[in-house]
Formats: C-alpha cells, sequence, structure tokens
C-alpha cells in the first residue's frame, strides 16, 4: 500500500526554490517517516485507550472486586 496521506505541494512552503532535486527527496523520504511513525503512535494510543474503557464498562460484572464500579454522581 502506498497512498499518501498528507498532499502537499513544494509551493505551499518558504525557501523550496533553495533546495537541490536531492534535498527535496530526502526531505519527503524523511517527513513520510515522521508521519508515519505518529499514525503509529496514534493507532496504539487510539486501541490503549479503547480496552481501558471496555475495561471500565466490564467492571461491573466482576463480583469479586465491586470497588471498581463508578457508580457516579456526588456522593
Amino acid at each position: 500500500m502506498s497512498s499518501t496521506f498528507v498532499e502537499y505541494d513544494w509551493k505551499d512552503f518558504d525557501n523550496t526554490t533553495e533546495l537541490t532535486s536531492f534535498q527535496k527527496h530526502r526531505i519527503k523520504n524523511i517527513s513520510e517517516d515522521m508521519v508515519k511513525t505518529a499514525i503509529q503512535k496514534i493507532i496504539n494510543q487510539t486501541v490503549e485507550a479503547r480496552e481501558d474503557r471496555r475495561e471500565e464498562l466490564n467492571a461491573h460484572g466482576d463480583a469479586e472486586n465491586p470497588f471498581r464500579l463508578d457508580i457516579g454522581g456526588q456522593g
């Protein structure tokens, strides 16, 4: 899969006329790797948050640990 999530044109940036084709190529490769890493981090955090929420929602079914159930409201 080689779809690009981030679309840009060199005209979107300042001073790009000062760059060589090789420098543009290197910048593109580095930024693609950084974007991929950032997206993976967000995916991992999202999965972890979903697991935490699911654990909280399932807490009411744990008769062994009734204190895990957050009833809510003011006491």
